[in-house]
């Protein structure tokens, strides 16, 4: 009976002891799976990409240049985003003749918006400067007050300043955030040439989280 009255005590002990080893960790356990909740949160793309594509004669290929815009995964997975406002798209270029530009802004969601359709008659390129991000681009928004059908530019002088495009750029809002944004630039007229120099693109979209719930006090 002593043997078995010892062997029962040490099982007991080493239950207790299990147990207490179980509520030693179930704390930190239930901190690892603490609940969450799902959250909608805001961020604001702002970049720009410099690039030499050349603008060439019609029966070449359009010059462009691309934005990727990456969204936090969700769950693990990968969410598009929704686009909520859109400030503006940016262009430098060089070219002998404004006038022969179709300048055109494609979202990831598809939507093709003409910035400028021929505009600028003869001038020399769109923005100042630099032809890269460095330089000062020709700005793209609905919020603009000057109209890209009158630039104001006369004689060889680039497009420079800020412009309400030939379409409204709230066509992408509630679009996807995420993949390419893609610039093109099409010289729908022979015997003048160019370059696409930079790109740039201001927007703000909204993605889910998940963020840890507050412990009730």
């Amino acid at each position: 009976m002593s043997k078995r009255t010892s062997r029962i005590a040490l099982l007991a002990c080493a239950a207790f002891a299990s147990l207490g080893l179980v509520a030693a960790v179930s704390p930190a356990a239930a901190k690892t799976k603490a609940k969450k909740k799902t959250v909608t949160k805001t961020a604001t793309f702002n970049q720009c990409v410099s690039t030499a594509s050349p603008i060439d004669d019609p029966e070449s290929a359009l010059a462009s240049a691309v934005i990727p815009v990456s969204v936090p995964n969700f769950k693990g997975g990968v969410q598009d985003g929704v686009v909520t406002a859109i400030t503006s798209a940016g262009v430098r270029l060089s070219h002998t003749s404004d006038g022969d530009l179709v300048i055109t802004l494609v979202s990831p969601g598809g939507k093709v918006i003409p910035l400028a359709i021929g505009e600028g008659s003869s001038g020399n390129g769109y923005g100042t400067g630099a032809t890269s991000c460095s330089g000062l681009p020709a700005l793209f928004g609905d919020s603009f007050a000057t109209s890209i059908t009158a630039p104001g530019n006369t004689g060889d002088d680039p497009v420079s300043g800020s412009f309400k495009p030939e379409q409204p750029l709230n066509q992408t809002l509630g679009g996807p955030a995420r993949g390419n944004w893609v610039l093109l630039v099409a010289d729908e007229a022979g015997a003048d040439f160019g370059s696409l120099d930079a790109f740039s693109l201001n927007f703000t979209y909204s993605y889910k989280a998940q963020v840890k719930k507050k412990a009730k006090k």
